[in-house]
C-alpha cells in the first residue's frame, strides 16, 4: 500500500508541475487552456475555474494541457440545425445556446446554414421570425451553452499559432523547466534537512555491530590511507575498500591530533532490486559527514541540479548510441510498472530517500521531454525554431503527419517497454 500511495504522489506531483509549467506561459502569453488533465483516460474528478477545466483522470500514464488552437476546435453545428443566439449591441454572438436547458432572454432563433469557428468565426443561419437569411460574427468572449454549462469558444487572438514565435518556444519549454526547478528546490530542502555530504573521507556516523564498531571508529576520524594507498576522498575510499574483495585490509586513522592503525575486515550488503535480482557490496559500516549552512543549501541545490541534468544527458547519450551501435536493450528504459517498482522500494527507505528520487525522476522527465521526438515537446519546439528560423511555418500537412508518426512511435515504445517491464517483474 504505500508503494501504491508513494506512486501517486510521486507521478502526481511530476506531472502536475510539468504541466502546470506549460500552463502558466501559455496563460501568460493570452492563450486559453480549456483543459488542465493529470492522468489519462475517464474523468474521475473535475473543477472549472477561469475557462479551464481541472481534471483527475483514471490512468496515472501521464498529463495535458490543451491549448486552444485552430486544430483543436471542435464544431457542434451542423447545417439545419436550430439554434438560439444572443446578441450583444454590436450585433456579435456572445452566447450559442445548444438547447433550451437555460435562462438567457431575447435571443434569436435560427437555422444554421453554415458556420466556421475555426478561422472566420462566423454563423450564417435563417431567422425563423422573418425567414431571412444573415451572418453573424462571434464577440472576442463568445460561449457554447449546453446543460446550462459554458464553454468558451477560444478566439483567433487567444490560440497558440496566433502567438509569436518567442511565447510559443516558452511555452512549450516551460514544461521540462519546471521539472528542473522542482528538482532544485527538492534538492534544496534535503540539503537544509540533512545537509550536504562531505566527500573528505571524514566519519559522520557509526553503525553498531559492523567492522567499523569493532575498530572503534568514531565521528569526526578521518581514514587516511588504506593499506598503504592514501585516500584523498570519500569516493575513493569506498573505491578502495571494494577492491579489497572482503580481504582484511589496514587503516591510518587520524583522531584528533592522535594517529593509529586498525585492521578491519569488510562484511557483504546484500540488496535486493525491483526486477528480483541480489546486488552485493563490501560495506564497513560508517556515513558521511555533513555540512551545514543558511545560504550555501540554495547554492548546493543548483549545483546538483546541474550535475544530474549532466549526467543524465550524458545517460540519454549513451543509450541513443546504443542504438547505433546495435546493442540497444529494452531493459535500459523504465515504463509506468518499472517506475512504481523502483518507486516501491525506494519509499521503504524513507521520505528523505524519496524526495532525492523524486528529484531525480523529475530531471529525467525534463530531458526526456527535451528529445526531438514530435509527439514530446522537442519536436515541437523544433517545430517552432523552424517558424523562427525560416520566417515562414512548416506545411500544415507535413507537420501533422510527422506528429502523427511521432505519436504512434511513442506509444510503440511505451507498449513494449511496459511489456518488458511486467515480463520483468512480474513473469
Amino acid at each position: 500500500m504505500t508503494g501504491i500511495l508513494a506512486f501517486i504522489v510521486v507521478f502526481g506531483v511530476l506531472v502536475t508541475v510539468h504541466e502546470f509549467g506549460h500552463m502558466f506561459f501559455a496563460k501568460r502569453a493570452g492563450i486559453m487552456c480549456p483543459e488542465f488533465a493529470i492522468g489519462m483516460g475517464p474523468k474521475i474528478f473535475s473543477y472549472k475555474y477561469n475557462d479551464t477545466q481541472y481534471t483527475v483522470r483514471l490512468l496515472p500514464i501521464g498529463g495535458y494541457v490543451r491549448m486552444a488552437s485552430k486544430d483543436m476546435e471542435v464544431n457542434p453545428l451542423n447545417a439545419g440545425m436550430r439554434i438560439n443566439i444572443k446578441l450583444n449591441q454590436n450585433d456579435e454572438i456572445t452566447h450559442i445556446l445548444l438547447d433550451d436547458k437555460h435562462n438567457f432572454q431575447h435571443v434569436e432563433e435560427i437555422e444554421v446554414v453554415d458556420s466556421d469557428i475555426s478561422e472566420r468565426m462566423y454563423v450564417t443561419g435563417l431567422k425563423l421570425n422573418d425567414n431571412s437569411e444573415a451572418t453573424y460574427y462571434f464577440s472576442d468572449e463568445c460561449y457554447f451553452v449546453e446543460n446550462s454549462e459554458l464553454e468558451r469558444i477560444a478566439p483567433l487572438s487567444g490560440r497558440f499559432e496566433s502567438k509569436s514565435v518567442w511565447q510559443r518556444f516558452l511555452t512549450l519549454f516551460a514544461g521540462p523547466l519546471f521539472n528542473f526547478l522542482l528538482a532544485f528546490v527538492l534538492f534544496t530542502i534535503l540539503f537544509y534537512i540533512q545537509g550536504k555530504p562531505v566527500d573528505e573521507p571524514i566519519v559522520g556516523t557509526v553503525m553498531e555491530d559492523t567492522p567499523a564498531a569493532e575498530i572503534n571508529l568514531e565521528e569526526g576520524d578521518r581514514i587516511r590511507s588504506i593499506d598503504g594507498t592514501e585516500v584523498d576522498s570519500w569516493s575513493h575510499m569506498t573505491q578502495l575498500i571494494q577492491e579489497g574483495e572482503g580481504n582484511p585490509q589496514e587503516l591510518m586513522i587520524e583522531s584528533g591530533e592522535e594517529s593509529r592503525t586498525a585492521t578491519l575486515e569488510p562484511t557483504v550488503e546484500s540488496t535486493e532490486l525491483p526486477d528480483g535480482t541480489v546486488q552485493e557490496r563490501l560495506i564497513i559500516g560508517v556515513g558521511r559527514d555533513f555540512e551545514d549552512g543558511v545560504i550555501a543549501p540554495v547554492w548546493w541545490g543548483i549545483e546538483e541540479t546541474v550535475s544530474s541534468m549532466s549526467l543524465i544527458f550524458e545517460l540519454v547519450v549513451n543509450m541513443i548510441g546504443t542504438i547505433f551501435a546495435g546493442t540497444f536493450s529494452f531493459d535500459m528504459l523504465n515504463g509506468p510498472v518499472g517506475i512504481y517498482k523502483v518507486t516501491e522500494t525506494v519509499a521503504s527507505q524513507g521520505i528523505l530517500v524519496l524526495m532525492n528520487f523524486t528529484a531525480l525522476l523529475s530531471v529525467n522527465l525534463g530531458i526526456m521531454n527535451l528529445l526531438p521526438i514530435p509527439a514530446l515537446d522537442g519536436g515541437r519546439i523544433l517545430f517552432v525554431l523552424y517558424e523562427g528560423i525560416f520566417r515562414r511555418p512548416l506545411n500544415r500537412k507535413v507537420e501533422l503527419n510527422i506528429q502523427l508518426i511521432g505519436v504512434l512511435f511513442v506509444l510503440v515504445i511505451m507498449v513494449l517497454v511496459t511489456w518488458n517491464d511486467i515480463k520483468t517483474f512480474f513473469l
